[in-house]
């Protein structure tokens, strides 16, 4: 097996793996919250901001 079929493979498993954690909380969503996945991308969009400022501060010192 050559290094870009191993790549490919990790690759391939990784997006397995990210494709049941989007699916996972994709379930939770339904008619008494139809937003739901939108509020988790708002969400995670809004923590990464926040984590990217505090690393950015970091890197500065």
């Amino acid at each position: 097996m050559t290094q870009r079929q191993k790549r490919v493979g990790v690759s391939v498993a990784e997006m397995g793996s990210l494709y049941g954690q989007f699916t996972q909380p994709q379930q939770l969503q339904n008619e008494s919250c139809p937003d739901f996945m939108v509020e988790v991308v708002f969400l995670f969009f809004e923590d990464s901001m926040k984590l990217l400022n505090d690393l950015s501060r970091t890197l500065d010192q």
